[in-house]
């Protein structure tokens, strides 16, 4: 029976950390609400052996940025982020990230910019994957609209990136407008507007903006430029509350008029008045107010809520659940290096074979007794090395490794030789992190990229890394012609050894593309001697390569920032001007930086710092406001932005009279610090 008629058993694979109270967990909880009022079936799980214990028709993943695919079961990515806020990571995690983007079977694609960036990345791996649209939304619902004399407007945010919209939000709740809900972390410095925590239940968030009756909604500038929207503006539909929002894309074309749009150019300041505006708007005509909100929640449960998006997908698992169809008759000779048990390798290989697909092992000369498995054999007889390796492909089209403690999922020669076709080209797995990407992904996980982070294991997780990069080669055969002749790199080896030599080899001769089929998993660390081979090394960054972030995740106009010039590397301070005072805006860890990173001779004429709101002193010298400063000392200083509001401190000093020649944005160094020394700290063996 199709899923289309039975309804499907889903994993909600959220992968990251259950401890941590963050929005994927929210959202699995919504999802499952909704799938069960769809009448299907689903679990909320975070590691692989949840997923292999269930043996679901499907894995929804909802964070795939951090973790690959790691059963042989169809996994979907929820693709939902917008590319651009990986540019902002750790290279680490942008490294990978997009790696492990390009394993899954198919995708909830939120807009039509995440589809063409998709696609684009698809091309490049030759694959053309099935997509459904899909937002980060909430069941369907229907709560009335409760907007009356006492309402305010309802704000939430788990605030993962800092202060968000600091002036902004300090307006709102001084004006008494504002119901503010989170950490006390992260929102009791707002005390007039603070209402305290919500639990992440899938209910809770909700239910809270039904009983306010308004809500705001604003959106990080990368989502805007990228079509992408944010979870409030589908919860504060479903709670029935009347929506102030910014001028997204999404939300004009879906939305229209049953929303009020406030303009976010300007700063945060006048985006203040323009919400308070709105406000007043409201609590003058309550009635067309409401109106507005059943507006918006009609619109929500027609076509946006969680179930409306879903209702597509049995028909799309089906589409993943039919036999993988072969488009060329290939034969595939596939390396077994290694002394150990091979009869569970080669009961691999015998399922993959079948159709026009043939599949021939390629065994090493040990005399090693090997049992009838309906494939065909071959010895490798002669020393270890490239010309062996070629006279046993004789007649063979294309080469693949299947070492020890690597497990393919079905179908993966198939979907190798099928998306590759004619071209000579190599497809190995990303290898394993060498440092932590930032995320915290489930510490249970046993399948996880990369190997546990210990003392002592440098070798192993190189040698896993290489293992991985073996286990995930194919190749055409030709493209070991390019290698030359004689044994690889002349040296005396086995076969495993080789094995682990040729990713690296064969990247020195051409591009070695990741892979175009998601298929396969480390089992466990190899027991292995290994030895270090360098890839090709990356291209420097050149002297006028743009910064991965000029601002804050969270500052409203990041163009803005980018207007002035930028402290990027310790370097760039040499070239500040030799005179006149220096003053750093920014009375944080950004200002800390940014002062201890000054040459001494720059730091001789540090005058002071300033801050949008505090006064008093830092580190021994005036922490001032930019008024309280004399307008002769501004005019003749040289102002370090030491902070993540760029924009903002921008128009702040814009309006203080500061010329845009003396002005400069120190924010990259920050961020490329706080990089560093979390890298650090993270290679730091604890005790």
């Amino acid at each position: 029976m199709s899923l289309s008629r039975r309804g499907p058993r889903l994993a909600l694979l959220n992968p990251i950390d259950p401890t941590h109270p963050i929005a994927e967990r929210e959202l699995a909880l919504r999802m499952a609400r909704a799938i069960a009022g769809l009448g299907w079936e689903a679990e909320i799980l975070s590691r692989s052996d949840q997923v292999e214990a269930m043996n679901p028709d499907g894995v929804l993943c909802l964070h795939p940025q951090v973790t690959a695919k790691l059963t042989a079961h169809p996994w979907l990515a929820c693709y939902w982020n917008p590319p651009s806020l990986l540019k902002g990571a750790s290279e680490t995690a942008r490294r990978y990230g997009e790696a492990f983007e390009l394993t899954y079977d198919a995708y909830l694609v939120s807009g039509p910019q995440l589809e063409a960036h998709l696609a684009g990345l698809m091309a490049g791996v030759g694959r053309d994957p099935p997509t459904l649209p899909f937002h980060v939304s909430s069941p369907r619902s229907s709560l009335t609209p409760t907007l009356g004399p006492e309402s305010r407007m309802f704000y939430v945010g788990s605030n993962w990136d800092g202060r968000r919209y600091p002036t902004l939000l300090r307006r709102l709740s001084e004006a008494g407008v504002l119901a503010l809900h989170g950490t006390a972390e992260r929102w009791s410095h707002l005390a007039e507007a603070w209402q305290g925590p919500l639990p992440f239940d899938g209910r809770s968030v909700i239910d809270a903006a039904h009983h306010w009756g308004m809500g705001l909604c604003l959106h990080l500038p990368q989502h805007r430029a990228e079509g992408v929207p944010n979870m409030r503006v589908f919860e504060l539909a479903a709670a029935g509350a009347v929506i102030i929002a910014d001028r997204h894309p999404f939300i004009t074309h879906w939305f229209g008029d049953s929303v009020l749009y406030v303009d976010v150019e300007g700063g945060e300041e006048e985006t203040a008045d323009r919400i308070l505006n709105q406000v007043a708007w409201i609590r003058a005509h309550p009635a067309e107010a409401r109106a507005m909100a059943a507006d918006a929640q009609a619109i929500f449960n027609r076509a946006l809520c969680l179930e409306a998006l879903l209702e597509p997908l049995p028909g799309l698992l089906d589409r993943l659940h039919r036999p993988r169809t072969q488009t060329r008759p290939t034969r595939i000779g596939v390396l077994l290096p290694g002394q150990g048990d091979l009869s569970g390798r080669l009961d691999q290989l015998a399922a993959q074979a079948g159709g026009d697909l043939s599949v021939t092992a390629l065994l090493p000369a040990d005399g090693t007794d090997i049992q009838e498995t309906g494939i065909g054999q071959r010895r490798l007889s002669g020393p270890v090395g490239l010309e062996t390796l070629r006279a046993g492909l004789t007649g063979l089209e294309a080469l693949a490794i299947l070492p020890e403690g690597v497990v393919w999922h079905p179908g993966h020669l198939a979907g190798l030789a099928a998306a590759t076709g004619d071209a000579s080209i190599a497809a190995g797995l990303w290898p394993a992190p060498e440092e932590p990407t930032g995320f915290p992904i489930d510490p249970v996980e046993r399948l996880a990229l990369p190997p546990p982070d210990e003392e002592g294991m440098g070798a192993e997780r190189r040698a896993a890394r290489a293992w991985l990069r073996a286990g995930g080669l194919y190749c055409r055969t030709e493209r070991l012609d390019a290698l030359g002749g004689g044994e690889a790199n002349g040296t005396d080896q086995d076969w495993t050894q080789l094995a682990l030599d040729l990713p690296p080899l064969l990247a020195g001769s051409g591009p070695l593309a990741l892979p175009a089929v998601p298929s396969l998993t480390l089992v466990r660390l190899p027991e292995i001697p290994f030895t270090p081979r360098p890839w090709p090394a990356t291209r420097p960054a050149g002297p006028t390569e743009q910064p991965p972030r000029l601002a804050g995740i969270s500052d409203l106009d990041p163009v803005l920032a980018g207007s002035v010039p930028w402290i990027w590397h310790a370097e760039d301070f040499t070239r500040l001007p030799q005179t006149g005072p220096i003053w750093l805006y920014g009375a944080g860890e950004g200002g800390g930086l940014v002062c201890d990173g000054l040459p001494a001779a720059a730091r001789e004429r540090l005058r002071g710092f300033l801050d949008s709101r505090r006064q008093g002193e830092m580190r021994g010298l005036p922490l001032c406001r930019p008024g309280d400063v004399a307008t002769a000392e501004m005019e003749n200083a040289t102002i370090i932005i030491a902070a993540q509001y760029v924009s903002d401190i921008l128009l702040t000093l814009r309006r203080r009279g500061v010329a845009p020649a003396h002005i400069l944005n120190a924010y990259p160094y920050i961020a490329a610090s706080q990089e560093a020394a979390a890298a650090q700290q993270a290679a730091t063996p604890s005790i």
